[in-house]
C-alpha cells in the first residue's frame, strides 16, 4: 500500500515537471521521458521523397534512355503501384522488431537503389532499381499512422499526421530544388540527393491482415473516399502536369519544376485546416458539450475538402484548355494550389478519422489506406490519356462525377451512419 502511495506521488510530480501536456492524454500510465507521448515535437520523418524524384524530367528521361514520354511516366506508375502493396509486407515486421529498425533498413536499402538508379544504362534497369527504392521507402508512408498514434495524444493526432507536408520534406518541392539546382546536368543526378519481443511466431495471416479491413465500413469508406480526391488532388497533378505543361508550353524540366509552387502552397495551406484546425474543431465541440464529442464529428470539415478539390480541379482543367498554346498564364496552377490544398484536409481528416475508429490497429488502418489509395492512384496515369484526348472540359466533368460519387456522397453516409457500423 505504501509503495503504491509513493509511486502515484512520483508521477504527480513527474506530470508536474511536464506541464499541462499530459492533460489530453488518453491513457496515462508511464512517468518516463522514454513514453513516446513524452518526446519533443520538433522530431520529423520523411517518406516518399525520393520517389517523385524524376517528374520534372520525363522528357529528358524519355530522350536519354530512347523511350516514348509516356513510357517514361511509367517508371513513377511503377513506384506508385509498389508503394500501395509493399506496406502489406513490412507491417507485421514492425509489430514484431519495432519501428526503428525497419526505418534503418528503409534509409539504407533505399539509397543502395536511388545509386543504381544514377547508375542505369537501360530503361529496364532503371525500372528494376525504381522498383526496389519504392519497395524500401515504403514502410514510413504504409506505418506512419501507427507511429502518428504512438507518439501523440488523441487531440493532437490531426495535426500530426499531416507532418509530411512541411516544406522541405514534402514530395513535390524535391523539383523546386532539384529541377533548378542541376540546370544543364543529367537527371539521373537526382538520384544522388538523397521491439517489443514476441515468442509467437509470425504467420501468414499477419501479412495480409490489413486487407481484412475492407469489411469495416468506418475504414473502407474513408479509404475510398481518400484514394478518389488523391487521385485527382495529388496524382493527376503530379503525373500531367509534367506532360501536358511540356506539351501545350514546350518547358524544360526547370520551368516545369517551377509549376509545383501551386501544390506544395496548397498542401500547406491544406494542412492547417486538416490538421491544427480539425484538432481544434474537436476541442470546441468537446468543451461546449462537456463530453468527447463522436468521431464523426471530424467529417465535417472533410466536405469542405472535397469541395476544394473539385474547386481547384476543375479550375485547372477548364482555364489550361482555355490558355492558348505557348501563352503561359499562372491560373491553372492557382488551380493545382487549390486541389492540393483540398486533398490535403482529405488525407488528413479521413486517415485520423480511421484510426481513431480503430485506435488499437493503427498500424493495419494505415497500412489498407495507403493499399487502396496507391493501387487506385497506379492505375489512374494508364487512363488519364484515353480522357484527356476527349478534351480538358469533358475531363474536368468526369473528374467532378467520380468525386461527387465515391468522395462526398459516401461521406454523407458515413458521417450519419458510421457511429452505427463500428
Amino acid at each position: 500500500m505504501e509503495e503504491t502511495i509513493a509511486q502515484k506521488k512520483r508521477h504527480e510530480q513527474y506530470v508536474e515537471t511536464l506541464g499541462p501536456v499530459l492533460t489530453h492524454i488518453d491513457n496515462p500510465k508511464v512517468m518516463s521521458d522514454a513514453d513516446p507521448y513524452n518526446w519533443p515535437h520538433t522530431q520529423s520523418m520523411m517518406a516518399t521523397f525520393t520517389a517523385a524524384a524524376i517528374q520534372s524530367a520525363f522528357e529528358v528521361i524519355a530522350a536519354d534512355l530512347n523511350v516514348s514520354l509516356t513510357r517514361a511516366s511509367y517508371l513513377n506508375s511503377l513506384q506508385i503501384a509498389i508503394l500501395g502493396a509493399a506496406p502489406l509486407f513490412w507491417r507485421p515486421l514492425s509489430n514484431r522488431y519495432g519501428r526503428r529498425p525497419i526505418f534503418i533498413i528503409s534509409l539504407i536499402c533505399s539509397l543502395v537503389g536511388n545509386i543504381g538508379c544514377a547508375n542505369s544504362p537501360t530503361y529496364a534497369t532503371m525500372g528494376f532499381c525504381r522498383a526496389i527504392v519504392a519497395f524500401f521507402i515504403s514502410p514510413a508512408a504504409g506505418i506512419g499512422s501507427a507511429v502518428v498514434a504512438e507518439t501523440s495524444f488523441k487531440s493532437e493526432r490531426a495535426r500530426y499526421m499531416g507532418l509530411i507536408v512541411y516544406t522541405l520534406l514534402g514530395p513535390v518541392t524535391r523539383y523546386l530544388r532539384q529541377g533548378v539546382r542541376h540546370v544543364g546536368s543529367s537527371f539521373k543526378q537526382e538520384y544522388l540527393t538523397f521491439k517489443r519481443i514476441d515468442p509467437t511466431p509470425l504467420t501468414w495471416f499477419d501479412f495480409v491482415q490489413p486487407l481484412t479491413f475492407v469489411k469495416y465500413a468506418c475504414v473502407f469508406i474513408p479509404a475510398i473516399s481518400y484514394a478518389m480526391v488523391f487521385l485527382f488532388g495529388s496524382i493527376m497533378i503530379t503525373v500531367e502536369v509534367p506532360q501536358l505543361f511540356g506539351e501545350k508550353f514546350h518547358f524544360n524540366a526547370q520551368e516545369l519544376g517551377l509549376q509545383f509552387l501551386g501544390p506544395v502552397i496548397g498542401s500547406i495551406i491544406g494542412e492547417q485546416i486538416g490538421g491544427f484546425s480539425s484538432d481544434r474543431w474537436m476541442l470546441w465541440r468537446k468543451n461546449k458539450t462537456g463530453r468527447s464529442p463522436n468521431n464523426e464529428f471530424r467529417l465535417w470539415l472533410a466536405y469542405l475538402g472535397e469541395l476544394v478539390t473539385i474547386a481547384g480541379v476543375v479550375v485547372f482543367l477548364v482555364q489550361l484548355q482555355k490558355t492558348p498554346d505557348l501563352h503561359w498564364n499562372v491560373t491553372p496552377v492557382v488551380g493545382t494550389a487549390i486541389a492540393a490544398a483540398g486533398s490535403q484536409i482529405v488525407t488528413t481528416i479521413m486517415v485520423t478519422y480511421a484510426v481513431d475508429c480503430y485506435r488499437e490497429e493503427a498500424a493495419s488502418v494505415g497500412v489498407f489506406i495507403t493499399f487502396v489509395r496507391q493501387t487506385w492512384g497506379f492505375i489512374g496515369p494508364f487512363w488519364f490519356p484515353a480522357m484527356f484526348e476527349r478534351g480538358l472540359y469533358v475531363s474536368a466533368g468526369v473528374a467532378v462525377a467520380l468525386m461527387m460519387g465515391c468522395s462526398f456522397i459516401p461521406t454523407i453516409f458515413l458521417h450519419a451512419r458510421g457511429h452505427k457500423l463500428r
